[in-house]
């Protein structure tokens, strides 16, 4: 059996669905789904992202503590012939590594809410406008009864 074929055996099980989800299994009469918006203010977007950029700052200025330390160290295991330098060399690059992946999530977190913030008020009041210039459009392109040629109310503008 291929894993395509496994797969989709496993998605039409309700218990695998259910693992799945980490939910119960559909009801067969579940209730209504409300129609609701999603609605993020910007505090709770601003706590999350002051976390990661507080998170950020703490872990450059205090991550690379100990960093000097070990890596004299095994220079000096290593010099006397300790197969335990290079093993520390190794687990030190491996920590500057996951340290720099850990760094670039949280600027990649903060960066992202303030975009995902300015981006969504830009495009809020883009809606607005084009809600209030369809408004006046529609108030402008009303025909006229009485020549059937499209004039605005009140008469001609000019």
């Amino acid at each position: 059996m291929s894993f395509d074929q496994e797969w989709a055996a496993l998605k039409q099980s309700a218990a695998t669905r259910m693992q799945l989800n980490s939910v119960p299994a559909l009801e067969t009469n579940p209730a209504p789904i409300r129609n609701e918006d999603l609605i993020v203010n910007d505090d709770e977007l601003g706590k999350i992202g002051h976390s990661a950029y507080m998170l950020h700052a703490n872990l450059l200025a205090d991550g690379k503590h100990a960093q000097r330390q070990s890596e004299a160290a095994a220079t000096a295991l290593t010099r006397d012939g300790f197969t335990m330098g290079s093993e520390l060399t190794n687990f030190s690059r491996a920590w500057k590594k996951q340290m720099s992946t850990l760094l670039e999530g949280c600027a990649h977190i903060s960066n992202h809410l303030d975009y995902s913030a300015k981006s969504m008020k830009k495009e809020d009041e883009f809606i607005d406008t084009t809600m209030r210039a369809s408004k006046i459009s529609e108030y402008l392109n009303v025909q006229n009864t009485e020549t059937s040629s499209p004039t605005p109310k009140g008469g001609p503008i000019m």
